[in-house]
Formats: structure tokens, C-alpha cells, sequence
């Protein structure tokens, strides 16, 4: 096969579940002798100081191709030159990467990119044009598309579906698939359009009929599709590559954190629970209570943990030994309808106890390990400004559990030793090749019509 993938998060090593998954399963198909690209977007200096890495290391030689895709803005001023830089990982994923400050700027800027991109992708994909940065990039895309020639094209985003099955490549034998990494992405339901850059129209509906294939993380977003869309999906698991470490691949080291201080949340966020973590944290002033930021956070949120006087806070930590070695206790208090819960499997794999809520799929996610408390969780209602109304939020469950995993050291160890044998039993159950075979399988075409769900 030769697969082409399309991210959406930003960041060569981004920090999105999302992200973090599309990349496992590429890596896995590379090492099948599959040829892997992606296209993706890199923060200046990442693929500079990639390559110094793997230099110093002296185990992969990369060579890097830069070009400039020149876009238009829409208000007819001077346009901005995108750097874009090609190589090839240490681990055989073409990388395909645009500049991502420059390529904001195109938007409008960081903070109103998402927003510029999701009104110019619903154009788009409702009338078949646009605004000229957005047909500057469309056009890129299908060069790039046209010059690969996968087998496969894999996105999750309603702009790059619109682009690939538009009659420019309609000569090429591909099948196209969606992968929905959140109910958001759908273009029906209450959650549709629900996060700031996802666009949802009527047409964009019309183009999952069109896919060959759709793949939903989890079955709670299967039944989402089903019951809001009538639209038959794929429901697989992410690779189990997401959750493997190292360059071959093992399960991640047991920590035994019950010496550690901290009660840890990662990525709050309103509609993730930051609510609850911040009133947990109010309520427990005898206890350290950990953060570390990542794309959800606004300055409200990040405020209010800073004035807390336990509460520590902390960026995005990309390396994971130190993303888990303070943390003894992690808490995903999450309140929108998760498509999974990758943080979640994460932490059980290295014996550390998660408090969950129930929204979403994060009780597949536990597998009916302890402990899930149930929430009240978003519905899709929104205020004035467009985003999720959070419901208030009960916290007296989860001070009684936290408390009680924080001070009990048998109940710990004992949660600690299920999460991490249960955990590392269901993942090893997981079929390395079901996702492989599922791509194989589909039927190729130029005739861009159906799915296949088998």
C-alpha cells in the first residue's frame, strides 16, 4: 500500500490523542514495507532540532527538501510564503510538514486561524470554491496527492474529503477513508461544529456517503454516527503501537508512585472537567495537585490553577518518562462525549490509578476497572460566544475517592496492580494487523462510490 494521511493537529510531535494515533499506525505500516507519507505541521526550529538528534545519534542520516507554497491572503494584501520541509523519520513516515506559525498567519493569526479555516472549508465544501489562501492550499494538497499516487488517503477533517474526492482526482485509484477521532468532526448531532476549526455543513454530510471507508475509535462514536447520521462505520481501536514504547515497541515500565505527591490532571480545559479538578483541588487543600497544559487550555483556565496555592502547573510535556514519573494519582474528569480515552491506557499500563468520569467513551477506555464517576456531561447547548455550556458539576464523589487512593496505600496498590495486569492483558488481546487488513481489504476505484464497513 501506499498510504497518504492528512493531520490536522499542529506540531511535529504534537500532543493530541488524535495525532499521537495516526502516527502509531503509520510507523506500524512502515515497518509492513508499506510506503507511509503524512502531511503535517511543524513549529519553527522542531525539524532542525530533530535532525541535530539524529545526527548526535548517528542512527538515521535524514535528508531535508524545502520548498515555499506561496498563499494568497483574502484581503488582497502581499501573501506569505509557507516553508514547507520533506523528509523521511527515523522510523519510515514521509513527513510532509508546512510551516504552522506561517501557515496561521495566513488565517488571521494563531488565535483566529481555526475559525478562518473552518468558515472557508464550509465554503468550500457547500459551493466547491473559496476564499484565494484556502484554493492556494486546496491546490497544494491535490499537487501533493496527485504526485504520491497512494492506494489509500486517510483524513478526518470535512476540507480534505471535499479535496480528495473533487473531479481533479477522480482519475486516481484510491480509496478514501475518514477516520473520526471526535464527535465534532460529524456533521449532525448536538455535538456538530462544537470545538472552535471544525466546520459542519449539509453537503459534508453527502461526503461520508461517498468514502470507502470510515472508522469510528470507539463504539461509542459508532453508535454517535449511527443514531445522528443513520451512517454506517468501522469501529476499531487504535493501533496498539499508540500505546508501545521505545523503538521496539515494548509496554511501558511500571512506576511505583505511591511515594509521588501529586493528584494530576492533564490537558484541562473547560469542556474536559477543569471545573471539577479545580474544585477538587479547593476542596483538598491537604493535598499537591499536578497540571500540565496542552491545546485546550485558555488563560481563564490557566489562571485559575495558577492561583491555587497546591496546585503546580506545568507546559506540555512531550517526553514521556517525565510526563508520568510525579504523578501518583490522575484524574479525567472530562465532561464532552470522548471519542476515547488514550490518557487513560496510558496511565494503567504504568500502574498508575485513574479517577474517570463517564462521558464519552472513557468507560470503554477503563474496561471496568475502578474508578469511574458519573458527571453531569455537556449536551451540546452553547452560549452566545459558540462554546459548550458546562453543567455544574458534583465534586463529593471525587474528593471521597481521591482521598481515600491517596491515604490508603493497600487500596492503592491494589488498584494500581488490577489497572496495570488487566491493561496490559487487553492490549496484548489487540491484533497488531486488524487495521492493516481492514485497509487491504477495501476495493480501489476512481468511481468514488459507497463504503465499506466489513
Amino acid at each position: 500500500m501506499r498510504v497518504f494521511l492528512i493531520q490536522t493537529a499542529k506540531g511535529l510531535c504534537s500532543s493530541s490523542g488524535g495525532y499521537k494515533a495516526n502516527n502509531a499506525l503509520l510507523r506500524y505500516l512502515s515497518s509492513r514495507g508499506h510506503r507511509v507519507r503524512q502531511l503535517c505541521y511543524s513549529y519553527r526550529g522542531e525539524i532542525e532540532h530533530y535532525m541535530q538528534n539524529m545526527n548526535s545519534s548517528g542512527e538515521h542520516d535524514p535528508r531535508v527538501c524545502t520548498t515555499v507554497l506561496h498563499m494568497r491572503l483574502e484581503d488582497g494584501k502581499p501573501g506569505i510564503d509557507v516553508k514547507v520541509q520533506e523528509l523521511c523519520m527515523d522510523d519510515g513516515v514521509e513527513a510532509l510538514a508546512l510551516d504552522s506559525e506561517a501557515f496561521d498567519a495566513v488565517f488571521g493569526g494563531k488565535a483566529d486561524s481555526p475559525n478562518q479555516l473552518a468558515r472557508m472549508s464550509a465554503e468550500y465544501i457547500e459551493k466547491g470554491t473559496s476564499s484565494a489562501p484556502l484554493m492556494d492550499f486546496i491546490s497544494f494538497l491535490q499537487g501533493e496527492i496527485r504526485r504520491f499516487s497512494p492506494t489509500h488517503i486517510i483524513s478526518n477533517d470535512g476540507l480534505s474529503m471535499k479535496a480528495s474526492l473533487a473531479s481533479e482526482l477522480a482519475h486516481l485509484t484510491m480509496s478514501r477513508i475518514a477516520v473520526v477521532h471526535t464527535a465534532e468532526q460529524l456533521p449532525f448531532g448536538p455535538f456538530a461544529g462544537g470545538v472552535p476549526g471544525h466546520s459542519s455543513t449539509t453537503r459534508e454530510a453527502d461526503l461520508f456517503q461517498q468514502l470507502d471507508g470510515i472508522w469510528s475509535v470507539s463504539d461509542t462514536i459508532r453508535n454517535y454516527a449511527l443514531e445522528h447520521g443513520q451512517l454506517q462505520t468501522r469501529f476499531l481501536v487504535h493501533h496498539p503501537w499508540t500505546y508501545l514504547v521505545g523503538k521496539d515497541h515494548e509496554m511501558p515500565t511500571r512506576l511505583f508512585n505511591w511515594d509521588k505527591k501529586f493528584v494530576a490532571m492533564i490537558n484541562p480545559c473547560p469542556i474536559k472537567g477543569s471545573c471539577i479538578f479545580v474544585n477538587l483541588a479547593r476542596a483538598c487543600p491537604q493535598l499537591e495537585f499536578l497540571t500540565y497544559m496542552s491545546w485546550g487550555a485558555d488563560d481563564v483556565t490557566v489562571k485559575q490553577m495558577e492561583d491555587l496555592p497546591n496546585m503546580t502547573v506545568r507546559p506540555c510535556c512531550a517526553i514521556e518518562k517525565d510526563l508520568w514519573r510525579d504523578i501518583k494519582v490522575l484524574v479525567v474528569p472530562s465532561l464532552w462525549c470522548e471519542a476515547w480515552g488514550m490518557v487513560v491506557v496510558e496511565a494503567h499500563l504504568r500502574g498508575i490509578p485513574v479517577v474517570s468520569s463517564n462521558s464519552g467513551a472513557l468507560s470503554e477506555s477503563m474496561i471496568g476497572l475502578d474508578y469511574i464517576i458519573p458527571v453531569n456531561p455537556i449536551s451540546g447547548e452553547r452560549d452566545e460566544s459558540g462554546r459548550y455550556t458546562v453543567p455544574k458539576q458534583d465534586v463529593g464523589p471525587w474528593v471521597k475517592t481521591i482521598t481515600k487512593l491517596m491515604q490508603d496505600r493497600s487500596e492503592y496498590e491494589r488498584v494500581s496492580a488490577t489497572v496495570l495486569n488487566t491493561t496490559n492483558k487487553w492490549l496484548k488481546g489487540n491484533n497488531e494487523a486488524d487495521i492493516e487488513t481492514w485497509l487491504m481489504g477495501m476495493r480501489t476505484g476512481s468511481n468514488i462510490q459507497g463504503w465499506n464497513t466489513d
